[in-house]
């Protein structure tokens, strides 16, 4: 095995390692501040965790080198960009129960955070409120702002409970803002409302979406089943005339 195959294995082993590692149970409640990256480099709320992409990636990698050889360098381009490739892909897979959750999340926050509003337009507290809001809604919606009323329960502030959903896909928008705005003191009712008729818009757009989507995903099974009718009904009859034409 060459150095590069080696050095391989060792990135194998060192993420088989970290793959088995037990993870902190009180981290999800620390702050821990996260990289942005772009959206297309960011994984799915429900794909694989890191490390079961990084073993993956580097398992794939492993194996193509030790498969196809080559020069050390072209080995270790082989082994990075597949690994990569496979770490990114892995990422992007969403399934289809998760999507069905976010899609029943996109279309319901905007009634959410109405109702939101018009608790804390009331004068309710806003620990209330979300209380009041989770209870009345369930679902998708209700069982995230039901994370934060344990966590008020719990004992943090407005903000620091917030700050639970600040990385949500489709929540996080409201859950910072709202964190700021319990940190500054200012009023939530008016910038409810923004992020309300925000996520009305962004319901809209997504149903949008999926219905060009389902469009998109009939074409190839009303082709399979309509192109093979209009060959024998259409195509076949016309070459069996021209054939009879030139056999008489």
């Amino acid at each position: 095995m060459t150095g590069v195959g080696v050095l391989c294995a060792a990135v194998a082993s060192a993420l088989a390692v970290q793959l088995g590692w037990p993870g902190d149970s009180l981290r999800r409640l620390a702050d821990v501040p996260r990289l942005a990256w772009p959206a297309w480099l960011r994984p799915k709320p429900s794909s694989p965790r890191a490390r079961v992409r990084g073993i993956a990636g580097a398992g794939s990698g492993f194996a193509v080198v030790a498969l196809a050889g080559g020069p050390p360098l072209a080995q270790l381009m082989t082994f990075v960009v597949v690994g990569a490739g496979v770490f990114w892909f892995l990422g992007r897979l969403e399934a289809s129960a998760a999507a069905a959750v976010r899609a029943e999340l996109v279309g319901t926050l905007p009634g959410a955070l109405d109702l939101l509003s018009a608790c804390v337009e009331a004068g309710m507290p806003l620990r209330s409120a979300t209380t009041a809001v989770a209870t009345a809604l369930g679902g998708p919606v209700g069982e995230r702002l039901a994370e934060v009323v344990a966590r008020t329960a719990a004992g943090f502030g407005d903000s620091d409970a917030w700050a639970v959903l600040r990385h949500d896909p489709v929540m996080g928008p409201v859950a910072r803002d709202l964190a700021r705005a319990s940190e500054a003191g200012t009023s939530m009712g008016a910038l409810l409302t923004r992020h309300a008729e925000a996520a009305r818009a962004a319901a809209h757009a997504d149903a949008v979406a999926r219905a060009r989507a389902v469009g998109v995903r009939t074409i190839i099974p009303v082709s399979v089943c309509y192109l093979p009718a209009f060959f024998l009904l259409g195509v076949v009859p016309v070459i069996a005339g021209v054939l009879t034409t030139f056999v008489h």
